[in-house]
Order: structure tokens, then sequence, then C-alpha cells
């Protein structure tokens, strides 16, 4: 195994540790109305959320929080609108 100076690892270090900050940074999107209002959006930004998180005020925590909750609530909606759908055309009572 080839030996490195103390200069030479610690070169080695940065330079590994600058590469993955740099794919880490490529996944991450900003924080903005376009990704609030879009529940894919929030979602896509949720699957990133290991890298945005560090770059993300307590403000635009509450923001992203909100709309995560606000996607929930219209996912459960639909679901449940689609339920009653069902009932009032299908039921066996008919």
């Amino acid at each position: 195994m080839k030996k490195y100076s103390k200069s030479t690892k610690a070169a080695l270090l940065s330079v590994s540790m600058l590469v993955g900050m740099s794919a880490a940074n490529a996944h991450t999107e900003n924080l903005d109305a376009s990704v609030v209002s879009n529940c894919d959006a929030v979602t896509t930004f949720a699957k990133n959320a290991d890298h945005n998180d560090a770059q993300m005020s307590d403000a635009q925590m509450k923001v992203f929080v909100d709309a995560r909750v606000a996607c929930q609530v219209q996912h459960q909606d639909q679901h449940l609108q689609s339920e009653k759908y069902f009932v009032k055309n299908y039921n066996s009572e008919k």
C-alpha cells in the first residue's frame, strides 16, 4: 500500500469532501412558492430533505411542514371522495 504524507492525505480528504458535498447539493432545490403549491414537488423535496434541511431556516421549515400537512389532507380527501362515489354508485342495497 502506498504511503502518503500528511499534507497529501489532507488534500485527498478535502477533495473527497468537496466531491461528496457537490454530489449531495445536486439533489437540492430551493423551497419557493412553486414547490410549496405543488404536492408532487413537495414530495420530491421531502425525499431529498436530508440534503435540503441544512439550508432551511425555521420559517422555511414551518412553510414546508404546513405544505406537507396540506398535501396529506388533500390526499386523504381524494380517497374519501372516491369512497363516497363508489358507495353512491355501487351500493349493494340498490
